[in-house]
């Protein structure tokens, strides 16, 4: 095949082929894999690597759904009916009006929709490749046939692919082939031979969890190509369900219009009993009920959601499913890593600990500078202890360096890279070992060993087993040691030195990793590498660092004001994590540390109050972490799990709010999690929470602001039938006067700045109601408030100052207007003086007042919008009576904050 005939889709038939035939058709290295330019040019030629997803939905049918809105028909039937009895004026106007909500609707809900997607791309995976002979990690959309792919235990395969090299690599396929049964893979081919998918042993899918071990593979098919982009039913997207939140205001919807027409139908009744026309009251109870039903409540939540979601991203923090975003304000306790989140994740090798003696690591982290030291000068001649030793961590080791200008890229685990950064500064490199050592098997590290094996050939027929890992587990695998060049039985003594060191070094916040071999017996060569870790040869430990993140302590303390606690779960050693947990101010004493070895040997009653005692836990394996969320869950905590490896997937999806780790995180503890931290900080969950406080006391802020203010247009009319007298309004005022004051301050409202205190409250019950006695109490006493301030003025104009009825009405309507704008200043804050808070806190909210106020005045000072909704130009003392009425509304809210701060005060009094 030439070079320049344009590569077509793979056949995904890869499996009956040998990999030399694979990367001929692929026009492929399988070592140094595709260059840029030509990576490049097949995107162009074949597209992303995406799978088919629903069609996002047009603006045409956005609008659309405008108009299948109950209260958008009822409208259109209202101006239908008004033009059929020739009142053409009222028909024109009252269409007009439902267009202009029809494209502010659309404009919010298009909006909205751009966010989230927008959103969904940031969250996207990424996936490590081979391109111009150097590892690389690209998003998913990138991969092209031809393409070397990288999977390690922790990987969703992003593309299929044809496996050529592999360490004990296992996959989950059961969405393909229906197996519960992980898949052992293999590189040997299939030639001809017809096999389903859960037969091609030697292939990896788009979208299998890798569940063991690592390998690489060719990719022979992307996007729509692979597997599972031919399944259709599995790749079309799933529509979101609406959060527990909307649902509850949905529900509330309903219940809110079946009381709205309830009264409307009562103010229609009294009316035409009292004389008033019957299509008038008709037409104004119609009108009525939809202006005063918040039917945009829904709409505005999901707005706030959405908005709220894009703040946190900005603080990294991206929310993958948004009834977290609720959830997030209820968290009493957050269950945190240690490695990467409450330190800086930058591993660095301090000190070798061999032949009894220390040796210092010095540089920085990724430097290529630095060297190893004793006594203060760099060591020469190493000998053959700490030869051996940086050996067996740079061959047991899975890992990659690349050097870049004067500094190492790293690829895969943080204590493997700083391990190769220590190795190199030595002069060692894997390269170079691997071209006299032979690798031959591996027992990859897992939580339950907390070790990691190699078997390598080192000379002619002669094999050793390499091993690393937790000190205490290496000691317990070790019957002797090496010292001074001399192999000697490890004596009780010495194992009581050597735990000596290591408690010395993980007690001043160090992570220690023991080191370890043994040359094998003939009979021992082709053993698996597990079966073959016993009666070792200790070498040494290295100590390694990784430094606190500075903002670490502070959010932590800010944990406590909120009333959040916070727990470190580790599978550092003991010393390690009470050292880390006491220089955090989370711990005073060791009695506040325990181990996953002591709470295995619990009863279920002592294990709930252990827990009750441990603010550390160290050394937790993953089936301990599971049984920690589920007993706090028990007690009664909503608990945020943070973790970064495959086995903290179960934690995460059981706790109440998951998190994973962006950066080190794998893509199964990902794809578990409700929120992924973009810069892998326990800094950004402290943000999201008080983010997540913020977007739920919005949502209950404008709740407060729309409900009172409908329930004031509510009670004007009720209470103007009730006792005959003249309507205030006309029903085009009405709908007037809820496009000029409902929607703008309410979005405005969704957007205020987190109050000053909100992490210095405790958090809120996940049951608590939206409804409370409190909201309930506030909106109807602010409705009535509204409309008695509206009425005074409608009479006093009417009667008192002998105006004209559409004067009234006009000096009326400007003033419930001018009493609605100044109530959303009063909805900022539910406890705390406006005064004290100063009106300036929200640019949106100013805007949207100057924005309201401004189609007020348009209104009443435009010829043609004068005529069209029956107002009259004011005055100048009109103006100023409907000012400082309306102002009436800020004074009683204020004197009603002050009333109960005062009884607050006294109850917190009386309880001391």
């Amino acid at each position: 095949m030439k070079v320049s005939e344009p590569l077509h889709p793979f056949d995904t038939k890869a499996y009956d082929k040998t990999i030399e035939q694979v990367a001929e058709e692929l026009r492929t290295d399988i070592q140094n894999g595709l260059s840029s330019a030509e990576a490049a040019k097949r995107l162009l030629e074949l597209g992303p690597n995406a799978l088919p997803r629903e069609k996002q939905r047009h603006f045409l049918k956005l609008i659309v759904k405008q108009f299948k809105d109950f209260m958008t028909l009822m409208l259109i039937s209202v101006s239908l009916i008004a033009f059929l009895i020739q009142d053409f004026k009222d028909a024109m106007i009252i269409f007009a009006v439902v267009l202009i909500n029809i494209v502010l609707s659309f404009i919010q809900e298009y909006k909205a929709e751009k966010t989230i997607q927008s959103l969904k791309r940031t969250a996207s995976p990424r996936a490590k490749v081979v391109r111009n002979g150097k590892y690389q990690t690209i998003p998913t959309a990138m991969i092209v046939p031809g393409d070397i792919l990288l999977v390690e235990e922790g990987d969703i395969v992003q593309a299929d692919a044809r496996v050529f090299e592999l360490i004990h690599l296992k996959t989950q396929e059961s969405f393909l082939t229906g197996e519960s049964q992980p898949m052992t893979k293999t590189t040997q081919a299939y030639p001809d031979k017809e096999l389903n998918i859960a037969d091609r042993k030697n292939m990896v899918f788009r979208g299998a969890t890798v569940v063991g071990g690592h390998g690489k593979a060719i990719v022979t098919a992307t996007g729509g190509t692979t597997e599972l982009g031919q399944i259709a039913h599995l790749i079309q997207e799933i529509k979101d369900k609406p959060t527990p939140l909307e649902n509850k205001l949905q529900i509330l919807g309903k219940n809110l219009v079946m009381l709205t027409v309830i009264l409307c139908l009562l103010v229609a009744t009294v009316g035409i009993l009292q004389g008033l026309p019957a299509l008038i009251m008709v037409e104004t109870a119609i009108v009525l009920g939809i202006a005063c039903v918040p039917e945009g409540l829904v709409a505005v939540v999901t707005i706030a959601l959405a908005l709220g979601v894009q703040r946190m991203a900005r603080r990294k923090a991206i929310i993958r499913r948004l009834p977290a975003v609720e959830t997030l304000g209820s968290i009493t306790i957050i269950c945190s890593d240690k490695t990467g989140t409450l330190t800086e994740g930058k591993m660095k090798a301090q000190h070798i600990y061999i032949n009894d003696q220390i040796i210092h690591v010095t540089g920085t982290g990724t430097s290529a500078e630095g060297s190893l030291e004793h006594d203060g000068r760099a060591i020469e001649e190493f000998f053959d202890e700490l030869k051996l030793l940086l050996m067996i961590v740079t061959l047991c080791n899975n890992a990659k360096l690349q050097k870049k200008n004067q500094l190492w890229e790293t690829f895969g685990d943080p204590t493997e890279t700083a391990l190769l950064i220590m190795a190199a500064k030595a002069g060692y490199f894997k390269e170079t070992l691997k071209e006299h050592d032979q690798y031959v098997s591996e027992a990859p590290f897992d939580t339950q060993r907390k070790r990691m094996s190699k078997i390598y050939k080192t000379a002619p027929n002669q094999y050793s087993i390499m091993t690393k890992g937790a000190p205490e587990q290496i000691l317990g695998i070790s019957i002797r040691h090496q010292i001074n060049g001399q192999i000697t039985a490890l004596s009780d003594q010495k194992r009581k030195e050597i735990k000596k060191q290591i408690s010395h070094f993980a007690a001043q916040g160090f992570r220690v990793l023991g080191v370890a071999y043994r040359d094998l017996q003939e009979d021992e060569r082709d053993k698996e590498a597990r079966r073959a870790e016993h009666d070792l040869v200790f070498l040494g430990f290295v100590t390694l660092a990784d430094p606190l993140r500075q903002e670490a302590s502070a959010s932590i303390q800010k944990c406590h004001e909120a009333g959040i606690k916070t727990m470190i779960i580790s599978g550092d050693h003991q010393h390690t994590a009470s050292y880390i947990g006491q220089q955090l101010g989370i711990i005073r004493e060791e009695e506040e540390v325990g181990n996953s070895q002591e709470l295995e040997t619990l009863s279920e009653d002592a294990f709930d109050h252990a827990l009750t005692r441990y603010k550390v836990l160290a050394r937790i394996s993953p089936h301990v972490k599971l049984k920690i969320v589920e007993s706090l869950k028990k007690q009664g905590e909503i608990v945020a799990m943070t973790g970064d490896g495959v086995n903290d997937a179960p934690a995460i999806k059981r706790s109440n709010v998951g998190i994973a780790m962006g950066i080190n995180g794998t893509d199964v503890a990902k794809e578990a999690a409700d929120i992924v931290l973009a810069d892998d900080n326990f800094s950004t969950i402290v943000a999201a929470i008080e983010e997540g406080r913020a977007i739920y006391n919005n949502i209950l802020k404008f709740i407060r602001y729309l409900l009172s203010c409908n329930m004031g247009e509510i009670f004007i009319m009720l209470f103007s039938t009730l006792f005959a007298l003249p309507l205030p309004f006309l029903p085009i005022q009405i709908l007037w006067l809820n496009l000029v004051t409902d929607t703008p301050p309410a979005l405005a409202l969704g957007m205020e700045p987190a109050e000053p205190d909100i992490m210095k409250r405790p958090p809120r019950h996940p049951k608590e109601l939206i409804f409370s006695r409190d909201m309930i109490s506030a909106i109807l006493f602010h409705g009535f408030v509204m409309a008695a301030i509206t009425l005074a003025v409608f009479l006093f104009e009417l009667y008192g100052a002998r105006h004209d009825m559409t004067t009234a009405r006009t000096i009326a309507f400007s003033t419930l207007v001018f009493t609605q704008l100044f109530h959303a200043f009063n909805c900022q804050h539910n406890r705390r003086s406006l005064f004290s808070m100063g009106i300036l806190t929200n640019g949106y909210l100013i805007f949207a007042i100057l924005l309201s106020l401004g189609l007020l005045v348009l209104s009443i000072y435009h010829p043609f919008l004068q005529k069209a909704f029956d107002l009259v130009p004011l005055g100048l003392r009109e103006w100023s009576h409907a000012l400082m009425a309306s102002l009436s509304i800020m004074v009683v809210v204020e004197l009603q904050k002050w009333i109960k701060s005062r009884r607050a005060a006294s109850h917190q009094i009386f309880q001391k």
